[in-house]
């Protein structure tokens, strides 16, 4: 009888625990709709929210997307500052190339236990340059399959915007309309002779598409 009465007060413990757990769990909404450079709803486009203020890694951000009408939803946010931007590299949005990485001040809004849903719209800015790498080997002839590419502004080279490490086929997603240079290599190569040095200069307008055939050197 003792033992029954213990586990009874151990799973009403339990359940009270688990219910005041419950009732401070965040439940932050984030809503709204996302307008494209049209001026139109942008429907079926992959959005992330990025809390401010907080060290988070890509792969963990929420996600959502736009329905028909161009409308989203996050839920089940923890409290704090968000900013929303497009993610969505088929569609021309990345966070290195059109989201708010470097952004000092990107739109936000602040979601708390007294204002714990929070409309927010989204204003696509204009798509990025499409960059697609073909490599070959100069002694054989054949393909070369993984490519290490760093962008850089033209004005501030010793601060790289990203460096990426990808198979040659993907394409590369660049700010558009801006003056870049980049740097390519690969593996087991020499760096493209033509980025040797200061790099390659680009300017990729905003959603077209540049492909760049290089050869480079083995390194042995």
């Amino acid at each position: 009888m003792k033992a029954a009465v213990v586990f009874v007060g151990f799973l009403s413990l339990f359940t009270a625990v688990a219910q005041q757990h419950d009732e401070l769990a965040p439940e932050g909404t984030i809503y709204g709709i996302a307008i494209g450079q049209d001026g139109q709803p942008a429907k079926g486009i992959e959005l992330n929210a990025r809390p401010l203020g907080v060290f988070v890694f890509r792969m963990m951000l929420p996600h959502a997307r736009t329905n028909d009408v161009g409308e989203y939803r996050f839920e089940n946010l923890d409290w704090g500052r968000y900013t929303v931007f497009a993610e969505d590299e088929k569609a021309g949005y990345s966070s290195l190339s059109t989201g708010p990485s470097g952004d000092r001040s990107p739109p936000e809004v602040e979601l708390s236990p007294a204002h714990p849903d929070a409309e927010f719209k989204v204003y696509l800015p204009p798509k990025a340059g499409f960059l697609q790498i073909h490599l070959t080997n100069r002694r054989t002839g054949g393909g070369i399959g993984g490519v290490q590419v760093s962008v850089l502004p033209i004005e501030n080279p010793e601060l790289p915007l990203f460096t990426v490490s990808c198979g040659s086929t993907h394409v590369i997603l660049v700010p558009p309309d801006k003056n870049l240079l980049i740097h390519v290599t690969s593996e087991g190569f020499r760096e493209w002779d033509e980025s040797v040095g200061k790099g390659r200069a680009i300017n990729i307008p905003s959603g077209t598409r540049r492909r760049l055939a290089m050869r480079l050197e083995p390194s042995d």
